[in-house]
């Protein structure tokens, strides 16, 4: 039997918008808008929704020292993978599942004037928020017909299973999967709006794109 080949790949290009970081540990908070395009009234609008993910870092991060190198404001191009643990709950003690993303390497981006003429510009390339996965579906819940919760195994070196949820999620392509089955994502990382008065279960999730086998 041929050994699964598991792919966990993240990538993201956007605004330095915070960096924490104590005794080698911390995070990266990137802004990475995105143009929405909706119809109202049969006239199409733009729009930009703004995604904040935040990219963890550690000593095991390929680039050393990054909170010395950045700085709030920088235009930057981050790889890295998608990593599930478990954290108990403070008030309930309940154990949580959590999503956590982590940086492999990080590198500063250029602006379009730097491509093209070698000269300063304040114009970067459209930002990128893009997560690969292929891994065996262990799960699939659907919360209603066009709604869909899907669990992934990607587990290599430890356990790693992810959740994603497909939004508009065509029927076909869902009542066609099986448990068991190596599924191949496209995915993004949505943000909640921290300044809404709002109960939410996640800060960021991983919201399917496309899908295939």
């Amino acid at each position: 039997m041929e050994k699964l080949e598991i792919m966990n790949e993240a990538i993201f290009r956007g605004r330095i918008v915070r960096i924490r970081e104590a005794n080698g540990n911390g995070t990266i908070t990137l802004a990475c808008p995105l143009i929405t395009t909706v119809r109202k009234k049969g006239i199409v609008e733009n729009g930009t929704r703004v995604n904040y993910p935040v990219l963890s870092f550690n000593k095991n991060t390929v680039t050393p020292n990054i909170a010395e190198t950045f700085k709030h404001g920088d235009h930057v191009i981050v790889k890295g993978y998608v990593q599930s643990y478990m954290r108990l709950d403070e008030n309930s003690g309940d154990a949580k599942e959590i999503m956590n993303l982590y940086i492999r390497e990080i590198m500063p981006d250029t602006s379009k004037m730097m491509n093209a003429f070698g000269v300063e510009g304040r114009t970067y390339p459209e930002s990128q928020n893009e997560v690969y996965l292929s891994g065996v579906l262990s799960g699939i819940t659907k919360r209603n017909d066009t709604i869909a919760l899907l669990r992934i195994d990607l587990s290599q070196e430890r356990k790693n299973v992810v959740n994603a949820v497909y939004f508009r999620a065509p029927a076909n392509v869902i009542s066609d999967l099986s448990i068991g089955e190596t599924i191949n994502v496209l995915a993004m990382v949505q943000t909640v709006d921290t300044k809404e008065r709002k109960m939410f279960r996640n800060y960021q999730e991983l919201v399917i794109l496309d899908i295939a086998r």
